[in-house]
């Protein structure tokens, strides 16, 4: 009798044992992604938390991007269009519903720069309407970190007139040169 409660003990302390460690391993984990981008004398700095989920796409916790001018103590923060997002797989923790995922330095005719953020949304079954080319769009900022296409639709007939009228028109009709937000994903 003492052995069969010994081996009864010893399978149950194991099993809790093994199922703390895969609670462990399958925890969330935070991760932090830092990038760099020069555009028309301003330097940018983008940080973005992601929650690391098992089984999920990675979740963007926080972000932000900030703009510094050549000469200049002082940093300013680009407005984000990023708000807070309950996901039903992760209790208390918000995320964002939308992250920079990548980004760019276009030059437009008169060779004045701009910064060109994508966005790309948070897909959830709390947000159907992240889907297509609903998921992704785009914001531009002048070198001193005002917003052109503010108060603008993600897209559409506007934003194509700003960015004609700007100079920058020839980027409706050719790939941009895109790169990732985090310094260690570009070569």
């Amino acid at each position: 009798m003492r052995r069969r409660f010994s081996l009864v003990f010893l399978a149950t302390v194991l099993a809790a044992v093994f199922a703390q460690a895969c609670a462990q391993a399958a925890a969330p984990r935070r991760m932090t992604a830092i990038g760099h981008l020069s555009c028309g004398g301003a330097s940018l700095t983008a940080e973005t938390v992601y929650l690391d989920v098992p089984d999920q796409d990675l979740q963007p916790l926080s972000q932000r991007i900030a703009l510094k001018r050549l000469g200049q103590n002082v940093s300013t923060v680009l407005h984000h269009d990023g708000r807070p997002l309950r996901q039903p797989f992760l209790k208390n923790t918000p995320v964002l519903d939308a992250a920079v995922s990548s980004w760019t330095c276009l030059t437009a005719d008169d060779g004045k720069a701009y910064v060109y953020v994508f966005y790309v949304c948070t897909e959830s079954d709390l947000r159907p309407d992240c889907a297509g080319t609903s998921r992704e769009w785009g914001r531009l900022f002048d070198p001193q970190g005002k917003e052109m296409t503010a108060d603008l639709p993600h897209a559409g007939p506007r934003t194509s007139a700003l960015m004609k009228r700007l100079g920058l028109g020839r980027y409706e009709n050719e790939p941009m040169p895109l790169r990732g937000i985090d310094d260690a994903a570009n070569p």
